[in-house]
């Protein structure tokens, strides 16, 4: 069942979509000169309201306190994390494959959240099949539209995004699925 909090969450996520919209039409200078300030920023927001009471107030009330899952009340937030990756992604990879990463994480990491609470009834772990062949097939459709990446190393890209989504590693998917994808895709064409 898809609820009110779950679709805010997906629209913040969607509205990340600036991100590889803005490396698109600029540079990786560019895009770094604004992300890494606002990184940072945030960052120390985050941090700060599991520190400061007053803060954690302000935060709860006014911001993202009303959408967060019950892991992001006591960790960083998911938001910190895609950031982080956001930053990490552009440095380590070419545009061509930072910008495919980015969009698997924004809008594959989407297709397979909405469609998995929608119609999803085959549970694996915390996640549903339905999701997960939501997430690969929108994956497939962005490494496969792309013009300047190999179709080969795309599918290897998204197969093992797919997997890094639906395997509990530990680590919030937020910062593995791009690098994941991007260096799959990276290695993968060689």
């Amino acid at each position: 069942m898809i609820t009110g909090i779950e679709i805010k969450r997906k629209i913040v996520h969607l509205a990340t979509l600036v991100i590889p919209i803005g490396y698109l039409l600029t540079s990786r200078e560019v895009v770094l000169l604004f992300l890494v300030p606002f990184f940072l920023c945030y960052l120390t927001v985050d941090l700060l309201r599991h520190f400061h009471a007053g803060l954690a107030s302000i935060f709860e009330r006014h911001f993202f306190g009303r959408v967060l899952r019950e892991g992001e009340k006591k960790n960083l937030m998911g938001s910190t994390y895609f950031l982080f990756s956001s930053i990490l992604t552009i440095l380590l990879f070419p545009k061509s494959i930072a910008m495919a990463s980015l969009l698997i994480l924004i809008l594959s990491d989407t297709a397979g959240a909405l469609v998995g609470r929608w119609i999803g009834r085959v549970r694996v772990r915390s996640k549903t099949l339905e999701g997960s062949a939501a997430f690969l097939i929108s994956s497939l459709l962005i490494v496969w539209l792309h013009p300047h990446l190999d179709r080969f190393s795309g599918t290897l890209a998204a197969l093992g995004a797919t997997l890094i989504e639906l395997l509990p590693t530990g680590l919030d998917d937020n910062l593995t699925i791009p690098l994941v994808a991007g260096g799959i895709m990276l290695f993968g064409g060689r």
